[in-house]
């Protein structure tokens, strides 16, 4: 049983250094899209659908509230740089999980003009005077305890940074429960 218990040990740093890994990729693509003027998207025709599917999945297997994903049309193609559009999406997801409520339902609708992604989620932790200053590059929501810091922090400046690089626009409402919406032109 030696053997397993070091085996275990590896696994587990192994995980540890992923994650910290992944932290440091995120500091660095955020630190990189705060001089957002400098960031040159590469554009390709993408099923939205397929790529929020994929970013539930992976977010459901390591939580244990609910998400559910529903969408208009069978495949949303847009012009979208993925890499980019994908972790603002994630982003958002991770918030949900983290700060939000038990529930989180995710809804892609095709309009004629545009592609509509909204995040709602069970919880009413945000007030709306949080709702209208997250996405500002540091702000983070200021809980009672004030050790209690959570880290929305420069995910969603991120995150809106890369929408409005993309044509887009983002908004956050708090009540009566948090909701995320983004609209995306299809090109």
């Amino acid at each position: 049983s030696g053997d397993l218990d070091k085996t275990d040990r590896y696994l587990s740093m192994g995980r540890d250094q992923l994650v910290k890994l992944n932290g440091m990729v995120e500091r660095i693509l955020e630190t990189a899209t705060l001089d957002s003027k400098e960031l040159m998207l590469q554009k390709s025709s993408t099923d939205l659908n397929e790529m929020i599917e994929m970013v539930v999945s992976k977010h459901q297997n390591q939580t244990s509230k609910t998400i559910s994903f529903k969408a208009k049309s069978e495949e949303i193609s847009v012009m979208v740089d993925a890499f980019h559009l994908e972790n603002a999406i994630n982003n958002l997801i991770d918030n949900a999980i983290k700060y939000g409520g038990d529930q989180i339902d995710i809804l892609l609708e095709n309009h004629p003009e545009n592609v509509e992604l909204t995040i709602t989620d069970s919880g009413n932790g945000l007030t709306n005077k949080d709702a209208k200053l997250i996405f500002d590059k540091f702000y983070r929501v200021a809980k009672g305890n004030r050790h209690d810091v959570k880290g929305f922090g420069i995910g969603l400046f991120y995150t809106k940074s890369i929408i409005e690089k993309h044509n887009g626009m983002i908004t956050a409402t708090a009540q009566p429960q948090t909701t995320f919406n983004i609209t995306l032109p299809y090109e």
